[in-house]
C-alpha cells in the first residue's frame, strides 16, 4: 500500500483539509466529534448554569436580608415613636395644665357623638370630643375651676330638654392641641 505524502494540512474546527504534493486537489476530512468535546461542553454549560443560579440565589438572599433590615428599622422606629409619645403624654399629664371637664356622654359611634354635640351646641355649650377605646367622649369645654365645672354639670342634668341624667367632672389634660 503506497503511502501518500501531504504538503499541507489545515484544521477548521471539526474539518481537517489535506493537500497532496502531486496534485492541487484539496481533500477535506471530517473529524468525528469526540465524546470528550461533548462532555467538556456539557460540563462547561452546567458550570455556567450553576454559576447563574448561585448568582440569583445570592441576589435573592441579599434582597431578603435588605427587606428584613428595613422591617426591623421600621419596627424600631415605631416603638421609639410610641415610647416618645408615651413620655410626652406622661409629662403633660403630670406637669401640664389641667382643667376640669364635664363629660356628658360616652357615645358608641361617631353619629351618636355628633347628635349629642349638636344638641349641646344648640344650647350654647362649647363641646369637645375625644376618641377612646371604649367609645367617643362628649365633653363640655374645660373650666379652670372645679366649682365652675360642678355648676355646669348640675345645669346640664337639670335641663330636661337635653335628657342627660348623668354627667361627671374630672381633671383633664389634653394631649392634642385644642
Amino acid at each position: 500500500m503506497p503511502v501518500t505524502a501531504y504538503a499541507d494540512q489545515k484544521c477548521y474546527g471539526d474539518i481537517i483539509v489535506f493537500q497532496r504534493f502531486d496534485d492541487q486537489a484539496i481533500y477535506p476530512y471530517f473529524a468525528p466529534v469526540s465524546n470528550d468535546k461533548t462532555k467538556k461542553s456539557e460540563v462547561r454549560n452546567k458550570t455556567i448554569i450553576i454559576q447563574k443560579r448561585k448568582q440569583k440565589q445570592h441576589e435573592f438572599l441579599a434582597q431578603k436580608k435588605n427587606e428584613e433590615v428595613h422591617t426591623k428599622e421600621e419596627k424600631k422606629n415605631s416603638e421609639n415613636k410610641k415610647q416618645l409619645d408615651a413620655a410626652i403624654a406622661k409629662e403633660i399629664l403630670e406637669n401640664g395644665e389641667k382643667k376640669w371637664m364635664v363629660q356628658v356622654a360616652l357615645a358608641s359611634n361617631q353619629n351618636k357623638a355628633n347628635r349629642i354635640q349638636s344638641q349641646l351646641e344648640a344650647k350654647g355649650y362649647k363641646v369637645v370630643t375625644s376618641s377612646t377605646t371604649k367609645g367617643i367622649r362628649v365633653m363640655i369645654d374645660p373650666a379652670n375651676d372645679y366649682a365652675i365645672a360642678q355648676i355646669i354639670r348640675e345645669k346640664i342634668i337639670a335641663d330636661n330638654s337635653l335628657n342627660m341624667q348623668s354627667a361627671w367632672v374630672f381633671k383633664w389634660a389634653s394631649l392634642t392641641p385644642q
